[in-house]
């Protein structure tokens, strides 16, 4: 018997034995895993009925007599005492909702994608559906319900909530593909179409199913906002019945409802997520850097400047085009021209113009400061969700609370606590802006191969060091996506509780001028807002742009 003879069986021992080894690892590690997803669903419960019964204690001893929030026993036997009021109204918003909903990320999703396969139409159009998105609800809402009838109006409305978030989330993921299998789509003589099928939209995925949970929030605000004029049933007409009568317990059983409404399909979405892609976190992100020749410093500002001014041409021609497809009447449309003879030509224009720029100088201060503490407190939260993964446990549910609840009904309640001052404004506009950072860095931070884990582990890298040299610069795409999204949120929250509370800033300047029937006011205010969201947007590109050529080259390319 020959020494290869004897060695064959030896061989094919060790080989089962290793086959052994690896499907026992797995076993265990599929065990492990189910004995975690259960302890943390147990922890959320417990936690949850925790703060159920703090909130029930608080408002019992001192909330409730303060008018600040209404308990929860409160709450359900206002529910309980008219159910089918409380249910009509839900199946109304619902339906609006979900409308708004799916033709709001429908439309993103195709616009991403055009977008991505050509960056001429991008850099011509993106401004558009940013000025889409930064058009304040305060106006849009009154010259949407005159455009339209009162149920197409809700849906638009919740659909333009919707539009910009999964637009930019979307263009995000389709621009994480992996370098390796973009060049061997390229080398195999595919074309443009093969590697958006092929590799972007499976790498898209994550992303476009996290911009879906956002979207469902902000479906639900949108259609509730939406029935503040001339609805007749929904979420929205309970909510201002409430407010009117002093009814602390349907205004509360509202939020209840409201919150119900947007967590749900949120943690949906993320179980969805979760089942349809668990290669996300195995995968890298790095995009094939592009070979083509750079271009010199003039040659960049002049292109940029181009796209600029074509993007405004495009955008003052959609309006024009609004006003004549819709045929608005003179009286409400107002056109560019009007707009600038209210703020520029007219006898009273340097006192129109004085209004409306101390009013904006308010308001940039309110959206400022939430603005980046909501930005700062969003990616810190995100963190810590990663490295202790027991508080994402404990405080999801309280976070995705928070951005579910309506605005207008978190608005007095914060406004009664911080006065009608700056830190009430401060703490609407934190809020709004917290969330979508949260959900984007988290997936972000969970979206860095496991690889690159590997080899910083080869290298005894501490936790504190792998996330500061390996995961914050991976997640540095998401954390600016989010910036993005959350500089106009910033603005329009801060008009909107304006509005509702503090009697000042662009949002007071825009209600008074429809009260009073002065729609030029109305269209030069909103014009300003729009344009100082652009600008603002434009600012915090630029500097993801700057960041993103010195930690992440290749996102770029």
């Amino acid at each position: 018997m020959t020494a290869a003879t004897q060695h064959a069986p030896n061989s094919q021992t060790r080989t089962a034995a290793q086959a052994s080894t690896i499907a026992a690892a797995r076993s265990q590690a599929r065990s492990e895993a189910r004995r975690s997803t259960m302890n943390g669903w147990l922890t959320t419960l417990l936690v949850s009925l925790l703060l159920i019964a703090i909130w029930e204690v608080a408002a019992d001893l001192a909330l409730t007599r303060l008018g600040v929030m209404a308990s929860p026993s409160a709450i359900i036997q206002s529910i309980a005492a008219n159910p089918s009021l409380y249910f009509n109204a839900v199946s109304a918003t619902a339906w609006v909702a979900m409308r708004g909903w799916f033709y709001g990320n429908l439309a993103a999703i195709f616009v991403a994608v055009v977008f991505v396969q050509l960056r001429a139409f991008e850099s011509l159009f993106l401004r558009l559906a940013l000025a889409l998105f930064c058009l304040p609800l305060v106006a849009v809402n009154p010259l949407l319900q005159v455009t339209f009838d009162s149920d197409t109006a809700k849906v638009v409305l919740a659909a333009l909530s919707v539009f910009f978030v999964t637009l930019v989330g979307t263009m995000l993921g389709l621009r994480s593909a992996d370098g390796s299998p973009m060049t061997m789509v390229k080398a195999w003589g595919g074309r443009s179409l093969d590697s958006l099928w092929f590799v972007r939209l499976p790498s898209g995925i994550p992303a476009i199913l996290t911009g879906l949970q956002i979207g469902a929030a902000a479906a639900t605000l949108g259609a509730i906002f939406g029935e503040f004029i001339g609805a007749k049933a929904g979420i929205g007409v309970l909510l201002i019945n409430g407010l009117m009568s002093l009814d602390l317990g349907r205004v509360w059983a509202v939020a209840v409802l409201a919150t119900l409404m947007a967590a749900i399909p949120y943690g949906l979405f993320g179980l969805l997520r979760r089942w349809l892609t668990p290669w996300s976190a195995g995968i890298s992100s790095a995009a094939a850097v592009s070979s083509g020749p750079r271009r010199s410093f003039a040659a960049r500002s002049g292109r940029a400047f181009a796209y600029t001014v074509g993007s405004i041409v495009v955008i003052l021609l959609a309006w024009y085009a609004y006003l004549a497809v819709f045929h608005l009447t003179p009286f409400v449309g107002k056109t560019p021209v009007d707009v600038f003879t209210y703020l520029v030509t007219s006898p009273t224009a340097a006192a129109k113009r004085s209004v409306i720029f101390e009013a904006l100088g308010v308001t940039l201060v309110h959206s400022g400061i939430g603005y980046i503490a909501g930005l700062v407190i969003g990616v810190a939260t995100a963190v810590a969700f990663v490295l202790f993964p027991v508080s994402e446990r404990v405080f999801t549910p309280l976070a995705v609370a928070l951005r579910s609840v309506p605005i207008i009904v978190l608005t007095p309640v914060l406004i009664l606590a911080l006065g009608r001052g700056l830190w009430g404004v401060v703490a609407i506009a934190a809020i709004v802006t917290f969330f979508p950072t949260l959900a984007n860095t988290q997936a972000g931070l969970k979206r860095v191969p496991a690889d690159a884990f590997t080899l910083m582990r080869s290298y005894d890298s501490s936790r504190m060091s792998t996330l500061w040299r390996l995961q914050l610069p991976y997640t540095l795409p998401s954390i600016f996506a989010s910036a993005r999204i959350a500089a106009p949120t910033a603005v329009l929250a801060s008009t909107l509780a304006e509005w509702l509370a503090t009697g000042d800033g662009l949002g007071h300047v825009i209600v008074n001028s429809r009260a009073h029937a002065d729609y030029t006011g109305l269209w030069a205010a909103a014009a300003i807002l729009t344009a100082v969201s652009l600008i603002f947007y434009s600012l915090v590109s630029w500097a993801e742009r700057v960041v993103l050529a010195r930690y992440a080259p290749s996102y770029n390319s």
